[in-house]
């Protein structure tokens, strides 16, 4: 009979591995023993990560997966935020121009950004990644590919000290592109909505692929060309009738299909890649002839590679659920859901509100792998209570999300697994109980109520408080920014991938990137640490690796679930806290002097 661990066979080894919380755990026993050892690095983090990160769509890299994301975890629950705003330089975009009468007078506020991202594994390392972004900067179109790995180490160490690169601290190899055309003008041509092809839907890695569409009724399909000598080319135009172009989608199908609202009642259905047919016809519209002025359609968003969910507003039913095969656009919805309002009465009565943005759970958030039935919405007055509507959503792995609110550039955390976990519990229940019958749409009826009506639960573990983070620097003199910053709605929201330690969001004539770390800790995540170093961190070697330049911003955060909703501040990179550390909190957290009563 086994007396100890190294005795275990391997399936009861395997059982025991996945009640571990913490990698470092897990390394600590490969230090006991060679058995151990051997039997760890076999299949051990293999179990950790599935047990503890199911549905993380990344390569068998296991022991490295098991530090990144155990540290990116830690990460979240610390508040370990590192804001700061980025910008293309000044060579990145040719000269525009100069065309008298082209821009439009009495425009007072700056372009708002919508973004998309991805990243993808380029070697078989952890750290051998390609990150990109794209974003629309009012009628320009901005694009960012970093390279990241081995190679991008070996270049930073053959650059003359003193000589200008595009490898920054982190050994990342930046390159920047900015496409502006001349006969586009801000504010008519505004880019409304953008959609990065990934590698598996584009038939070159060299290039990058993006659906643009803008406010004046252009829908295209654009590659830039980031290997060597940079260019981009319109590949294919989509046929809109002019109308303009308020969101869009692309789904995970192969080939993908593209969805875009067009004007205020229809959705166009489209082949996204076509050859020889310019403009592209759309397969099909889907009509909403029954909306009336003021409402409109706001969103779309594809669930799964079948599935589209729309918004709009204001309605009494602001969501409608469809059902999409290439050959057989739908005439009717699935599924429509409409908002309770509770009385004093004790009866509940539909109000008409608006739905902005959609987001789809990832399969990470759904235990019960409800993958197309269950998303994010969120608008004036809906699932998501704040003190201001919901502009942007972003899904993250076990069961958080992030929401971009109207005002104040702030962002909110949102933990709702204790919700998810009723859900799929009442689900399993009622598969059981309806066994034999068709309940498709009696499933998604039961999502969406169980998602609306469940209130916050009081949890004591502060690792799981919800919080809210205003993403504006006030303090920060050396790099002043309009005030209209300070109040600006945070328009958009995305993240390359679930594993990865690094989020934009877009605010008023920005983007800010968050990179989600500890700025002292000695360990972070591979692909900001290549070479370790040995020995404790100072303030000096903090500003050199995360703020050589001093611009990253200090921001503030206060949690909703405390007692008393206390305003905490970020000190800068490298200076010490007015205050006492705070457990569970990053170090460079502390209390401020603004106390308001819950």
């Amino acid at each position: 009979m086994p007396t100890s661990l190294k005795d275990l066979p391997p399936e009861l080894l395997g059982d025991v591995v996945s009640y571990i919380e913490e990698a470092s755990t897990l390394v600590r026993l490969t230090l006991t023993c060679k058995k151990l050892h051997d039997s760890i690095e076999r299949d051990g983090y293999r179990v950790f990560v599935h047990s503890r990160f199911p549905h993380h769509p990344i390569p068998p890299l296991w022991k490295d997966a098991a530090h990144a994301l155990t540290k990116l975890s830690r990460a979240w629950d610390r508040k370990s935020l590192i804001p700061r705003y980025i910008e293309p330089p000044q060579d990145a975009s040719r000269p525009r121009p100069s065309y008298p009468g082209f821009r439009r007078r009495g425009q007072t506020m700056g372009y708002q950004p919508v973004i998309d991202s991805y990243e993808a594994w380029t070697g078989s390392n952890w750290t051998s990644r390609r990150e990109t972004i794209a974003w629309g900067a009012g009628s320009d179109l901005v694009l960012r590919v970093n390279w990241m790995g081995p190679d991008v180490v070996s270049k930073r160490r053959r650059t003359t000290p003193g000589r200008r690169t595009s490898v920054d601290q982190h050994h990342h190899d930046s390159k920047w592109w900015k496409i502006s055309e001349p006969y586009l003008v801000n504010g008519r041509d505004d880019i409304m909505t953008i959609n990065l092809l990934r590698d598996e839907q584009k038939p070159s890695s060299n290039n990058e692929f993006i659906v643009v569409g803008r406010a004046s009724g252009g829908l295209d399909l654009v590659s830039v060309h980031h290997r060597g000598r940079w260019s981009w080319k319109r590949e294919t135009r989509f046929e809109t009738g002019r109308r303009s172009v308020r969101s869009a989608s692309v789904s995970k199908s192969d080939p993908p299909l593209l969805a875009a609202c067009l004007g205020d009642q229809a959705i166009a259905i489209y082949h996204v890649m076509i050859a020889g047919q310019d403009p592209v016809q759309p397969l099909g519209e889907i009509l909403f002839n029954e909306l009336k002025s003021p409402c409109r359609l706001w969103s779309t968003v594809f669930l799964r590679h079948d599935r589209l969910a729309v918004s709009l507003g204001p309605h009494v039913e602001p969501l409608r659920v469809f059902d999409i095969k290439p050959n057989a656009i739908p005439t009717e919805d699935i599924r429509r859901f409409s908002f309770t309002e509770s009385h004093a009465g004790g009866y509940f009565q539909e109000q008409p509100t608006t739905a902005y943005p959609l987001a789809p759970l990832p399969v990470s958030s759904c235990p019960c792998e409800l993958e197309g039935d269950l998303f994010l919405s969120g608008g004036f007055d809906g699932t998501i209570r704040n003190t201001s509507a919901i502009y942007s959503l972003l899904p993250l792995d076990r069961g958080r999300f992030l929401a971009g609110s109207s005002q104040f550039a702030s962002i909110s955390l949102f933990n709702m697994r204790t919700v998810v976990d009723k859900l799929c519990q009442q689900t399993h229940n009622l598969e059981s109980s309806l066994a034999g019958k068709s309940s498709n749409q009696s499933s998604i009826s039961s999502h969406h109520t169980d998602l609306c009506h469940s209130k916050p639960s009081t949890r004591e573990d502060p690792r799981s408080r919800d919080w809210t983070c205003f993403l504006a620097d006030r303090r920060n003199t050396k790099h002043p920014r309009n005030p209209r910053e300070w109040s600006s709605p945070v328009y958009s929201l995305s993240s390359p991938s679930l594993c990865s330690p690094t989020f934009f969001a877009g605010i008023e004539d920005h983007v800010i990137q968050v990179d989600v770390s500890s700025t002292y800790d000695r360990f972070p995540d591979p692909i900001y640490n290549p070479e370790p170093k040995i020995g404790g961190i100072s303030e000096e070697d903090a500003i050199q690796k995360w703020d050589p330049h001093r611009n990253v911003m200090s921001v503030n955060l206060y949690e909703h679930d405390s007692a008393n909703i206390e305003l905490m501040h970020q000190a800068r990179i490298g200076e010490r806290q007015p205050g006492d550390r705070m457990p569970g909190w990053d170090e460079r957290w502390y209390s401020g002097k603004l106390t308001l009563p819950a």
